[in-house]
């Protein structure tokens, strides 16, 4: 299965990838972890991603899938899809569907997957423009937030001992997951040139300051211990903002972060599949009505 990108299409579907399965979930673990100071120990992760998409920019025309490489991405990635539909499965059932069964709502996202699955790849690769507007109206709420911030919760920074430092850069690399669908998706791309080292830092300080917004407003919002008992710190501050316009404010972003995590999911699968069905296989079609199957 061949496709043709852009560059824009190429880092669309990055952000979608990297965004759309832990934007709303790793606040609270980085911060319960590196404490204060974590927004410094994301900015120092932050740059090495940097760093490492100018490695794969340079080294790209040497990677290539083995047998052993493709089945060791593919299971990664499989487990990956699981666990990110469990934990969409954990927080509807929590904030908006507490009565509905959760094979019920799996069900409804892997149908919307396989229906994209087996539309033309252009469908997967397009649809991450329809969440740029909901994006967009998603940092006009967050900046509603700013009357209930504190910020001397930021303060002190560099207080905190070794062991700390070193949990909060492993934990600030969640946000920076799927960097592999660089080199993935960079063959892909129709004008095989260089991409500049200004485009890549472009990219990464968008997807930077985005994260860097959610990691700062929820340390000003909440105290330390009081984000031990906040595991989707954002959606809490989005419920607890009273707005004239939607009486909860919470539940319109979370349909937001659905159609954003659902299209993540069919980036993720677009991708497994450029790489399973690199050569062509007989029923393609059936074999992903039944990976899909076993995701379930």
């Amino acid at each position: 299965m061949k496709i043709k990108l852009t560059k824009v299409q190429l880092f669309l579907l990055m952000f979608v990838m990297q965004t759309g399965l832990v934007y709303t979930s790793f606040q609270n673990v980085l911060i319960e972890q590196g404490k204060r100071d974590s927004t410094i120990q994301f900015i120092i992760v932050a740059i090495l991603f940097f760093l490492l998409l100018l490695f794969f920019e340079r080294m790209h025309k040497f990677f290539f899938l083995n047998r052993f490489t493709k089945i060791l991405y593919l299971t990664y990635w499989s487990l990956y899809l699981v666990v990110f539909i469990v934990y969409i499965t954990y927080v509807l059932t929590t904030w908006v569907f507490p009565n509905t069964p959760d094979i019920v709502l799996i069900a409804v996202f892997l149908s919307v997957c396989f229906y994209a699955s087996v539309s033309r790849p252009e469908t997967a690769v397009n649809i991450g423009v329809v969440l740029l507007p909901m994006l967009f109206l998603f940092l006009i709420f967050m900046f509603l937030a700013i009357p209930n911030l504190h910020i001397t919760n930021l303060l002190p920074l560099f207080h905190e001992d070794k062991d700390t430092w070193m949990m909060g850069l492993i934990y600030s690399t969640y946000a920076f997951g799927g960097a592999e669908m660089f080199v993935m998706l960079r063959k892909y791309i129709i004008e095989n040139k260089k991409i500049k080292s200004k485009v890549l830092a472009t990219y990464a300080i968008i997807l930077t300051g985005f994260y860097f917004m959610s990691i700062l407003f929820t340390l000003m919002y909440f105290s330390l211990e009081e984000i031990l008992l906040i595991p989707e710190p954002l959606i809490y501050i989005l419920h607890s903002l009273e707005v004239t316009f939607v009486k909860r404010l919470d539940l319109f972003f979370i349909y937001i972060w659905l159609s954003w995590s659902l299209v993540a999911i069919v980036n993720y699968v677009l991708v497994m599949r450029l790489v399973y069905f690199e050569n062509k296989r007989k029923a393609p079609v059936l074999q992903q009505l039944i990976f899909l199957l076993v995701l379930a």
